[in-house]
């Protein structure tokens, strides 16, 4: 599975939907989770719903593919690109409710604010990923790593890939060109021993 992380872009929607055009079409991304709420997001949401319920998508193409001119064609095509993003874009949660995802053994808590992350959220999970840092972050505590894409203007989102040529769970800080800043191995819960007296 792979996961993608956008930062709050706030009122950039051509931002976002480029964000989400590189994980989902270029990275294959699964799942695409937006770490904030915001007018890019809503503006993002009303350019790719589609406006006519009656007629499902695939009757609208076969349509404009007959009869269609460029114009159509290319308004057929936007919401088919809308209905890719939408399908896959998911958003955190409002605080203080949290998110959790498993990527193999990996327990992936997922928040909106640093805030809403309490000590037992922390011992449960091996990566904590939330949208409010200033910036980029990346910090490793033993086993435990906390990660933010930062803000979408600061130019980079994140993915978890546990499809990775090194093996195992990989987390990238991607730029929003698709070059890969770094790559760090995540490690996993491993077996928990236990000694009798």
């Amino acid at each position: 599975m792979r996961l993608g992380f956008i930062g709050p872009a706030d009122t950039d929607a051509d931002a976002l939907e480029q964000a989400a055009k590189l994980l989902i079409c270029d990275f294959e991304a699964d799942a695409v989770i937006y770490l904030g709420e915001d007018d890019a997001l809503l503006e993002f949401v009303a350019a790719h719903e589609s406006e006519d319920n009656e007629h499902p998508i695939e009757q609208r193409v076969a349509q404009v593919a007959a009869t269609g001119s460029p114009d159509d064609i290319e308004d057929v095509l936007r919401k088919l690109r809308g209905a890719l993003y939408l399908g896959k874009l998911r958003i955190a949660p409002p605080p203080p409710t949290r998110a959790m995802e498993m990527l193999d053994d990996r327990i992936v808590l997922i928040v909106r604010h640093k805030s809403t992350i309490g000590e037992e959220d922390v011992i449960n999970s091996n990566i904590v990923v939330y949208g409010d840092a200033g910036e980029l972050m990346f910090k490793r505590f033993g086993p435990r790593c906390f990660f933010s894409p930062g803000p979408l203007d600061d130019g980079h989102v994140g993915l978890l890939d546990d499809q990775s040529e090194a093996g195992g769970v990989v987390l990238k800080a991607i730029d929003l060109s698709g070059d890969v800043w770094w790559s760090e191995p995540i490690q996993g819960r491993g077996a928990k021993v236990m000694v009798a007296p």
